[in-house]
């Protein structure tokens, strides 16, 4: 077979079969610039044919198949290459389709995790806890904050479960994902801001759930943009966006509820608390419609046709079924993903603890927890798009082994910093290493997950996010009040943050059977 060669502006109308030789194939090479990938088709010998060595693309074997295939072709430094086969392109009877570029806008498919983050950190990490200091007895303030986050963790987990599958087999017009989205976010908006104006607890619950209930509808399919959208050749890429809008949006979500709902307030001090409370509500609510529109507006998302009636039924697997047997890979992904989230939350919440009581600053610890969190942020960024841009080309595993490593060693620093310099300077360099994580770890999932049914295998992996957040408090805090009990006030606490680096190194070691997709020899991806 011999690869025939030529230019991008010649490539723009469809050519014959008849007209291309047999044993030719057609190679494209393409600007490194534009972010798109190619489909070329080649008509072959009936027979195998042996290709030549020299100027062979590299996942293309020596001997070529014996019938009609398709190539995809990616972005190298050297020009383009035929990269995977791509049968279902041979559909169209007497011609062959040169060229199909497929735009990414990946700002657009990115923005609605911005407002999704900047509401999620917001509430999380200051709006539940306001918010219960308002309503709850002084006594049980604990006791009813984690009522409040488990019933909100149960709901995400549910919805997600079952949003994920049936978006999978919607025929909207508007296409798979965006219907939920869209529908998720406007009917969420009402109890944001009620979640900030209820004087009860049984309706604060209530709200609260609401908002886990329909912003989750939205969210859960909205996970499976990168898989149903972008080539895996470029999941590292847009994986480094999501990462980005995440770190971004937590970083603006703490900067609003802090300075709004901080006692005292930074800003607006001369208004009322439940002025303030009701402007951090509006505000969340215009970060999550306009990043929703910026989204909807945005992602160009074609309408999914099934080819036959059974691949639009639902079935109650579809739901429960969350073992995956028949993906060993994934699931290696989803637990490992799991196992490192219990290491995060656990630092996460009780960080202001162990400022407080081990470190001992007192009155002072929430700004210097918000602090060392914009600090982590701020450092994140910079990880996040040096392992986005090596993601596409490097083992996401090795990306992440080193992440963990360098988390491993800031927890050991962290854990005998003896002034505040040490604490920050651990911090920077901790957010390094997160964000290159947050980048990798969405690549990775995409990369593993079934196309056909990328909705509800990503919220599988998604409720290893949700389910952590309950589950390290709930382990952790009992053995840190316990440990001070017996030991003496924060002595319990940095027993706590020595749990981390066990939950990190033990979400490294749960990847090492997991086998990580290659592109060469990949079942074919639909664009």
């Amino acid at each position: 077979m011999q690869v025939l060669s030529t230019h991008h502006n010649r490539l723009s109308n469809l050519i014959p079969i008849s007209k291309i030789p047999l044993g030719v194939g057609i190679f494209v090479p393409m600007k490194r610039r534009y972010p798109h990938h190619l489909v070329c088709e080649a008509r072959l010998h009936p027979r195998p044919t042996l290709l030549p060595r020299r100027g062979r693309p590299p996942s293309i074997p020596r001997t070529a198949p014996p019938h009609p295939v398709a190539y995809r072709c990616s972005l190298t430094s050297s020009g383009g290459f035929f990269e995977r086969p791509q049968s279902e392109m041979m559909r169209a009877i007497g011609i062959i389709p040169l060229v199909q570029p497929v735009r990414v806008n990946y700002w657009a498919i990115s923005a609605f995790w911005l407002g999704v983050s900047v509401h999620w950190a917001a509430f999380l990490t200051i709006a539940m806890q306001a918010r219960v200091n308002d309503l709850a007895p002084e006594a049980a303030r604990g006791a009813y904050l984690a009522w409040l986050a488990a019933a909100g963790a149960l709901i995400s987990t549910v919805i997600e479960l079952i949003a994920g599958p049936i978006s999978d087999r919607s025929v909207s017009r508007w296409g798979r994902r965006r219907p939920f989205i869209v529908w998720g976010t406007m009917l969420s908006l009402p109890f944001i801001v009620l979640f900030m104006t209820t004087q009860s607890f049984v309706l604060l619950i209530l709200y609260f759930v609401a908002i886990q209930l329909f912003l989750n509808w939205a969210n859960g399919p909205y996970q499976a943009v990168i898989p149903d959208y972008v080539p895996p050749e470029r999941h590292g890429l847009a994986s480094a966006y999501m990462g980005m809008m995440t770190l971004v949006g937590t970083l603006l979500g703490l900067a609003l509820a802090g300075a709004l709902l901080g006692e005292p307030p930074l800003i607006l001090g001369a208004l009322s608390r439940s002025t303030r409370l009701q402007i951090v509500g509006w505000s969340l609510v215009g970060f999550l419609v306009a990043t929703m529109l910026w989204t909807v507006l945005g992602m160009r998302e074609p309408v999914w046709r099934p080819k036959h009636p059974d691949e639009r039924r639902l079935r109650f697997a579809h739901f429960v079924n969350i073992s995956l047997n028949d993906l060993p890979n994934f699931r290696g992904v989803v637990v490992s993903r799991f196992v490192f989230n219990m290491g995060f939350y656990t630092a996460l919440f009780f960080l202001e603890f162990y400022l407080r009581d081990t470190i001992g600053l007192k009155g002072a610890a929430p700004q210097h927890a918000f602090g060392f969190m914009a600090t982590a942020t701020l450092t994140g960024v910079l990880g996040n798009w040096l392992a986005g841009a090596l993601a596409d080309r490097m083992s996401k595993k090795q990306i992440i082994y080193t992440c963990v490593g360098l988390m491993c060693i800031c927890a050991g620093l962290f854990l005998s910093a003896a002034s505040l310099v040490e604490v920050y300077l651990t911090g920077a360099l901790f957010g390094v290493a997160w964000g290159a994580y947050a980048a990798v770890d969405w690549a990775f999932a995409s990369n593993l997950v079934p196309p056909r049914e990328s909705g509800r295998y990503m919220a599988i992996w998604h409720i290893a996010m949700t389910i952590p957040q309950v589950i390290a408090p709930l382990i952790a805090g009992p053995l840190g009040d316990w440990l001070n009990a017996e030991y003496g006030t924060g002595v319990g606490w940095r027993w706590i943050f020595l749990l981390t680096p066990i939950y990190f190194l033990g979400s490294a070691w749960l990847l090492k059977p997991v086998q990580e997709r290659q592109f060469g020899s990949a079942s074919s991806h639909d664009l």
